[in-house]
């Protein structure tokens, strides 16, 4: 008996500094992953919603541009702020072999809603006035001319840049050309079905034969 107490006694503090070192562990571990848990979170929670914000604020400023004309592909382009007509005709595939590039300025920055058309060569030596390379879809853009277009030259989509003018009205005064010859004067337009004299007032500054 006195054996077996003096073996307990012999054994106890080691034992007992076994089993604290033991729990002081346990309760560390256990205090350390419930501080780092919050943190493992939060990046992946901050990055989500800078991302989300992000993209947000990209589609918001985006700018929308129609080009149109001389370009291997016209269409419909979304652009960033700052964009210049040069990254246009780049989506756009490129200028056409027949595109009246003297006329075209490269450089200038695009607004967004904005038409862009690109004449091709034999329009830029048929138009009185040479039509600038960019205009807003409302109207000529700021400190430039108004340009004429040709009504007995021009394609559908170039008059389609005429106020008024849609894809029907251009194509009624292509077959209206087609069947009767040349416009003899701008007043002749009224003959073209759908058109009448207010509209034809209207264009007059903006067309010639």
């Amino acid at each position: 008996m006195n054996q077996w107490q003096e073996t307990v006694r012999k054994y106890a503090v080691p034992i007992g500094l076994l089993l604290a070192l033991l729990a002081g562990a346990i309760f560390w571990f256990g205090f350390v992953e419930k501080k780092e848990a919050p943190g493992k979170e939060a990046p992946f929670l901050l990055t989500s919603q800078v991302s989300q914000e992000t993209r947000e604020t990209t589609t918001e400023s985006a700018y929308f541009v129609d080009i149109k004309g001389a370009v291997v592909t016209p269409g419909v382009y979304q652009v960033p702020p700052g964009s210049r007509v040069q990254d246009i005709v780049g989506l756009a595939g490129g200028l056409r072999e027949d595109a009246a590039t003297a006329y075209v300025n490269l450089a200038a920055k695009v607004e967004d809603q904005q038409l862009i058309y690109v004449m091709t060569e034999v329009e830029a030596t048929q138009s009185d006035t040479p039509l600038p390379a960019t205009a807003p879809a409302t109207g000529n853009t700021p400190g430039q001319s108004e340009a004429k277009v040709n009504i007995n030259t021009a394609d559908a989509s170039l008059l389609q840049t005429l106020s008024g003018i849609g894809i029907k009205k251009a194509e009624a005064i292509i077959a209206y050309r087609e069947e009767h010859g040349p416009f003899a004067s701008v007043d002749d337009l009224q003959e073209v079905s759908g058109i009448g004299e207010k509209t034809v007032e209207k264009l007059r500054a903006s067309i010639t034969i």
